[in-house]
């Protein structure tokens, strides 16, 4: 079932392959299947990614906004771009530009280029899919080495303005040969939604890094009195401890906890709008054990509303003790 809303993005879980959609469809902003490297994009609007599909049978991401819809590439870079809103994707090889601080960096520098001339120059949302995300000891773990190239090349004042986008951070697997980095971009800029019962990301402690992750709990994208949320990578984590270690069931409760009161703090933030989890959205949810998708699935029906689409997908956590993590998209009623 396709989400309509009448501001500027659907989107949906679909059968059938990319090519398919993209041939039928003039209004496909983005198609995303998973299971595949993202060095195998055929089309600036089809978007691979390494991570596993859990349940069946396969399915796509399908994003489709208001047109026509326009491809092409800057640098590394390469996008779709509607009347409202642009969709960018960038693959960092690996093996051939250097270590995964230089990657971060060079995809975060094309990426702020590529903005800078865009008739969709604000990011909403950015997804980070990081091969082998916990691989590497201390400061050296590979998502504390991301973190710090892209604060080298983001020029953003935590807190302050332009507001940081939402982001997502997800652990591909250890011999993918890509960082994969796409984002979301509309030409206004978006509500950053933080969430009460976490401290900011961009103020974590030093224990988690020499430079803390840059982004925002949430977005809000508005347009013509109708708005939708995009909803950050969401974990068991309460202030920025992580709770529930080797429960899996307990951090996904914990997980769906801190997105409800993400959606509540929007809903004081915006006023009569009001985002809830239904059949109007989508969800994420990554596993980091193929063993424990079953347990997931049966606590996430049990405690998420039923008719919500979701996919499961096999993928590491930012940290080494969190087993699931959630995003998605919420239209605001």
């Amino acid at each position: 079932m396709t989400v309509a809303h009448p501001m500027t993005l659907r989107f949906s879980y679909e059968e059938g392959t990319a090519g398919d959609w993209i041939s039928r469809h003039d209004d496909v902003l983005a198609v995303f299947e998973f299971g595949r490297s993202p060095l195998e994009s055929e089309d600036p609007r089809h978007v691979p990614v390494a991570l596993e599909q859990l349940d069946g049978p396969p399915r796509v991401e399908v994003w489709r906004s208001r047109g026509p819809i326009k491809t092409g590439s800057w640098d590394r870079l390469r996008f779709a771009q509607g009347e409202l809103l642009t969709m960018g994707h960038i693959a960092i090889d690996l093996p051939n530009t250097g270590d995964m601080r230089e990657c971060s960096r060079l995809a975060y520098d094309i990426l702020q280029s590529y903005l800078q001339q865009s008739p969709h120059p604000w990011p909403l949302k950015i997804w980070n899919y990081i091969p082998g995300i916990n691989e590497g000891e201390g400061d050296d773990e590979l998502y504390r080495q991301f973190c710090l190239g892209r604060a080298e090349a983001v020029p953003i004042d935590p807190g302050g303005s332009p507001p940081l986008p939402a982001a997502t951070g997800i652990g591909t697997p250890l011999d993918e040969p890509s960082l994969q980095v796409y984002f979301l971009a509309g030409a206004l800029p978006g509500l950053d939604v933080e969430n009460p019962r976490q401290v900011s990301a961009w103020r974590y402690p030093r224990r988690y890094g020499p430079k803390s992750p840059l982004f925002s709990r949430a977005t809000i994208m508005r347009r013509n009195g109708s708005s939708q949320f995009l909803i950050s990578g969401t974990a068991s984590i309460v202030g920025h401890q992580t709770h529930h270690e080797n429960q899996v069931s307990n951090q996904l409760r914990e997980s769906l906890q801190n997105v409800q009161s993400l959606l509540a703090e929007g809903h004081r933030l915006m006023g009569a709008a009001k985002a809830r989890l239904g059949s109007d959205g989508i969800l994420k949810v990554y596993i980091r054990h193929p063993k424990d998708y079953e347990v997931i699935r049966q606590t996430l029906e049990a405690e998420a509303p039923p008719d919500i689409p979701r996919i499961y997908l096999k993928g590491d956590i930012c940290r080494a003790n969190l087993l699931t993590e959630i995003d998605g998209i919420v239209n605001c009623l």
